[in-house]
């Protein structure tokens, strides 16, 4: 619910004020300090409704949320003169990559925007961020966090002292900067030619620029502040505004000394415990979780093939190899076999979560489908097909087919969106898409299935259960989940030592929340 701060704030000061008719000035001053820092220190607490928006039919027309090309070129070519109204500060260029990192791309592509401090446009890599402790791979917005359930193992929202300093790293000032974030050409190592296999890979860049937006969201940044670009600077920026692109990035400014306290807004709303998620599965999608509205529209934004029971669409088809990695193990499910991963060069091996399936109630909706290029089911026909998406780019289908794509899923009118995938990072793609681009009330689950899929209780193998049979969060259980355990399977590493296949995160029994890390962020602003 909606904190109704602004009534009580007005009733304070008409109290106030027949109050200081009657007393000594000095004591009316007393009060009156004590009525505005009151005033000062109030929090809106936002609801999900109250934090969508909704992207004009045309992307060309948006200034903030989903940007096009050229209305990045406006900006970068004369920001004074072309940048939205409500922006009194920077323009802030946030990628990914390099924008040229496909074989033969140098020197015929710059892999930056330009910049050009004269005229406040800054242009930098998200991996000029290093801060101690950094995850391996580069910061992407999550962090290791207690909430309560389970700890030191699965990936939230990073923290109160991580925004700060991130915001400060870049010299930003959310409430008068924008921030653009952007993909160069895509993660991880660009192939020669995007084969169908790679499709994921590559566009798992526009995973990372949307969950930049939903970390700030969360911390209250308004979206008029932030933007991504629609499909990659390759494609998208490079191409067509050549003179707009250099060979060097912005170096970083000297720290600055914004925190996010000054924004008195609570959005943590967009992320869901564990807890509300199971009484969304438990009450068939209707489940009555203040701040969000009466029904509930839950997504599996992982590819058809890993949603449901059973594991005949694992890696080969083959029932002894997983689909799901768990919570200490990157990316998608590889081939191993007694020896090892076949092709994991710096691992032991990778680990799997204890059952496979979904979520009770959730629907298969796999995050590739969203982009151009690709089917409505997400898939590419062949390796053409994927050199065709990839030469696109990566950019969001039209708002109607977006519509379209939502309503043959399921979506009716005023349910909230819930996004989850196995780490919250593929749901990215979708609930941006929800939130931002169709307006629709929107929140995520952070923890997704690798938190999920531990609460066991009666896996075959009793040394990997966690909880009690009657544990109140047990999620292997038909009301609340469609499921087949994972075998467990121990045998040695590539690298040596024993490996066991599955492996849940570690449950706290004690707990008496799910969102102890969320409650830690609001304390931290109120």
């Amino acid at each position: 619910m909606i904190q109704k701060w602004t009534k009580t704030l007005t009733s304070l000061f008409l109290l106030s004020s027949l109050f200081f008719c009657a007393e000594k000035k000095a004591d009316n001053n007393n009060i009156l300090l004590g009525l505005l820092t009151l005033a000062a220190n109030q929090i809106k607490v936002n609801t999900v409704s109250e934090l969508v928006n909704e992207s004009a039919d045309d992307y060309n027309q948006n200034q903030w949320g989903l940007i096009t090309g050229s209305t990045l070129n406006s900006w970068v070519s004369n920001w004074q003169a072309n940048k939205p109204s409500h922006i009194t500060g920077k323009l802030i260029i946030l990628q990914t990559d390099a924008a040229n990192r496909r074989t033969g791309d140098s020197p015929g592509r710059k892999p930056y925007v330009k910049s050009d401090p004269q005229l406040g446009v800054y242009v930098y890599l998200l991996n000029d961020y290093t801060p101690s402790g950094l995850p391996t791979g580069g910061f992407r917005f999550n962090q290791t966090r207690d909430a309560g359930l389970i700890r030191n193992s699965v990936r939230y929202q990073a923290n109160g002292e991580f925004v700060d300093d991130w915001l400060n790293t870049y010299g930003i000032n959310p409430t008068k900067d924008l921030i653009v974030f952007a993909a160069g050409t895509g993660n991880g190592t660009i192939p020669a030619s995007a084969l169908t296999s790679s499709s994921a890979g590559l566009a798992g860049a526009i995973q990372d620029i949307t969950r930049g937006v939903y970390w700030l969201r969360y911390w209250g940044v308004d979206i008029k502040h932030l933007a991504i670009l629609n499909g990659n600077l390759r494609s998208n920026f490079v191409l067509t505004y050549p003179t707009q692109t250099s060979d060097s990035k912005s170096s970083l400014p000297a720290k600055g000394n914004f925190t996010v306290k000054s924004i008195r807004v609570d959005n943590t709303i967009i992320t869901s415990g564990l807890e509300d998620i199971y009484e969304i599965a438990k009450n068939n999608l209707e489940a009555q979780i203040p701040g969000l509205t009466t029904k509930q529209f839950l997504i599996d934004a992982r590819p058809t093939p890993q949603f449901g029971s059973g594991r005949s669409a694992g890696v080969n088809g083959d029932t002894t190899q997983y689909i799901t990695t768990g919570w200490d193990s990157a990316g998608a499910p590889v081939v191993w076999g007694a020896g090892g991963d076949a092709n994991s060069a710096n691992t032991a091996g990778k680990t799997y979560v204890p059952f496979e399936g979904n979520i009770k109630g959730a629907v298969s909706f796999p995050w590739l489908a969203l982009f151009e290029g690709f089917t409505d089911s997400g898939g590419v026909a062949d390796d053409a097909a994927a050199e065709a998406a990839f030469n696109i780019g990566y950019r969001y289908k039209p708002k109607s087919n977006l519509k379209t794509i939502f309503a043959n899923k399921g979506y009716t009118s005023g349910a909230t969106v819930v996004s989850q995938c196995r780490t919250n990072f593929e749901a990215q793609v979708n609930g941006f898409a929800a939130l931002n681009i169709l307006g629709y009330p929107t929140t995520y689950y952070d923890g997704s299935l690798v938190e999920w899929t531990a609460l066991i209780a009666a896996h075959p193998d009793n040394t990997i259960n966690q909880v009690p049979a009657d544990f109140k969060w047990r999620t292997d259980l038909n009301t609340v989940s469609v499921f087949s355990y994972n075998p467990q399977i121990t045998n040695s590493g590539a690298l040596g030592g024993v490996i066991s296949r599955v492996k849940p995160a570690g449950v706290n029994l004690q707990a008496t929340t799910t969102k102890k890390f969320i409650q830690e962020d609001k304390a931290y602003k109120y």
